[in-house]
């Protein structure tokens, strides 16, 4: 699979790290690789490998010695996992999927250190974070002692690298209320199940029930064209029945009954 193919590109996972000396986090990544590979292939030391590739010759000693810049370091463990190379149709992405899901609907990516965490919602242990998390191959704890908010469930395992990972697929970083959000670029192509699973996830954390009423709600404080993109996308999913107001995205009875929605 080519980089340009890739639903989680290794160019993009680098540069959310800032660059530090360099002009950004690919940068370095580059340098590291052409450092280790001109070292190898001529057999010298850090000394003519910097001259050679006109690098700082502490910087090349240390990736010589063993050290890696954050971003190469990331971009390994996000291959390790499966990350990098997954499609829509391997469990890794499908975990990747419903936790992209989650941090629109609940969780939260920590803007310092890209940290995810995932709500944990009405159904606890059946909640489809669980799932998620392992498909993606992510050991996890679960938070419960949030001073009355709802419990949350964090990764124990490469945190800041699937917080990173779930970014460069679109998820955002930061207070949500702060910023304009879009659905992720990557749903637009992909096949019926990914569609369907990411809003499911979705509704299982934020779809109201009406007592009584098969109908289903979603109030979201959000953009305006970020609220029509998400009716659209459940829409489709549910195929028609869906409808948007100020706030609120309404999701009539056949809708519900066509997408078995969680409740």
């Amino acid at each position: 699979m080519s980089e340009s193919d890739s639903l989680v590109p290794e160019r993009a996972l680098a540069r959310t790290y800032d660059g530090g000396y360099h002009i950004d986090g690919w940068q370095s990544v580059t340098e590291y690789r052409r450092a280790l590979s001109y070292a190898s292939r001529n057999n010298v030391k850090s000394g003519a490998t910097a001259n050679a590739l006109e690098l700082p010759r502490g910087r090349v000693r240390t990736w010589l010695e063993g050290g890696c810049p954050d971003p190469a370091r990331a971009i390994d463990i996000a291959r390790e996992h499966g990350w990098l190379e997954c499609t829509f149709g391997d469990p890794e992405f499908q975990g990747l999927n419903a936790l992209v899901a989650n941090i629109f609907s609940g969780g939260s990516i920590a803007e310092s250190t890209y940290a995810p965490g995932f709500a944990l919602n009405h159904r606890g242990e059946d909640s489809h974070v669980f799932d998620a998390l392992e498909l993606a191959g992510v050991k996890y704890r679960v938070v419960d002692d949030r001073d009355g908010r709802a419990d949350e469930v964090r990764p124990t395992t490469d945190a800041s690298v699937l917080g990173r990972v779930l970014a460069v697929l679109g998820a955002p970083v930061g207070p949500k209320a702060d910023q304009h959000l879009s659905i992720p670029d990557y749903l637009e192509d992909a096949p019926e199940g990914a569609r369907e699973q990411f809003v499911y996830a979705y509704l299982e954390n934020r779809a109201i029930p009406h007592e009584g009423k098969a109908t289903l709600t979603l109030r979201e404080d959000r953009n305006r064209d970020y609220l029509e993109g998400l009716a659209t996308l459940i829409d489709d999913v549910a195929g028609g029945g869906v409808r948007i107001g100020e706030r609120d995205i309404v999701i009539s009875k056949s809708a519900t009954e066509n997408l078995g929605t969680v409740r």
